[in-house]
């Protein structure tokens, strides 16, 4: 059985994000049971056993651990102890990695990613405090394409490349080719497939191909529209500028992938200022008539 959970399911800064006075997120705060608030987007898989594997390390992850009990250390282990077995990175992107950081505790950690994510993040100082006794981090390399094994779970992983650069902040290791800086992962265990793609900034007829063989795929559903930002806040970039199909209009997710006859669509990756938040509106429901769910804090996958 492939056990799958979003832990958070926000962009960069959550929602209500910590300097927004927009309507979403004021609604937000005035009205949470109309618009909940979410966490930064971090997802986890499981075995039976009560051993975890976290897709990436959002920046909010102690929160995220302390809402889920199964993420809890247990005093029959001892002290000091976690049910997290490993950590999966699929970009250098702080939103995805800050929470590294967070388990700095000479906990003994195995981080899967990319040469070239390694590299972005062993390169900031900060990240050696991962690394201040022996055996504190434990890396392994992953490639593009090429399937590996979570641990015992019986959980195969293969990564999907896709393109992208490196964030800003490690832009000093240059360009790189597709499946490096930026991938997807496919998650499969006993016969069911979900795909996890919550950063898109294209959709290749290869990724519709390993769409097209899943039970469930998340899907970037950072923005609306490609001028959101700038709608939003004066002089930002398009959507797809910063790597993020809109999910509406020509060219975008809903329309590129109209004809997928997959059993549970999911829209993840909300940014603050996207109108699907709000189930009242004509977006969200235009999305549910289309066959797709908005992904919440808590969602699971079942059978």
């Amino acid at each position: 059985m492939l056990n799958f959970r979003l832990l958070g399911t926000a962009a960069g800064g959550g929602i209500p994000q910590w300097n927004c006075a927009c309507e979403l997120c004021t609604l937000c705060r005035l009205e949470p049971r109309v618009i909940p608030p979410r966490f930064q987007l971090q997802a986890a898989v499981w075995d039976e056993q009560g051993d975890w594997f976290l897709l990436n390390a959002s920046p909010d992850l102690r929160f995220q651990i302390e809402a889920n009990p199964e993420l809890h250390p247990t005093n029959k282990l001892g002290r000091r102890n976690t049910p997290i077995q490993g950590i999966i990175l699929t970009t250098a992107d702080l939103d995805q990695t800050l929470g590294l950081l967070l388990l700095r505790e000479f906990q003994p950690l195995t981080v899967y990613s990319t040469a070239l994510v390694r590299q972005a993040l062993e390169s900031n100082t900060y990240f050696a405090m991962l690394d201040r006794v022996p055996r504190q981090l434990t890396w392994i390399e992953i490639k593009a394409a090429v399937p590996f094994p979570l641990g015992n779970t019986g959980i195969v992983c293969t990564p999907i490349p896709l393109s992208g650069e490196m964030p800003y902040y490690a832009r000093q290791l240059g360009p790189c080719e597709p499946g490096q800086a930026s991938l997807g992962l496919l998650l499969e265990a006993d016969g069911q497939r979900v795909a996890y793609t919550p950063s898109l900034p294209q959709i290749t007829e290869s990724l519709r191909s390993v769409y097209n063989t899943c039970q469930a795929i998340l899907v970037d559903g950072t923005f609306w529209s490609d001028t959101e930002l700038s709608n939003t806040h004066s002089g930002t970039p398009l959507a797809r500028a910063i790597g993020h199909i809109p999910m509406s209009g020509e060219g975008s997710t809903l329309a590129l992938l109209s004809d997928l006859n997959v059993p549970k669509k999911i829209f993840v990756h909300l940014n603050n200022t996207n109108p699907v938040l709000d189930p009242r509106s004509e977006q969200y429901r235009a999305v549910v008539d289309a066959g797709w769910q908005i992904g919440y804090d808590g969602w699971q996958l079942t059978q």
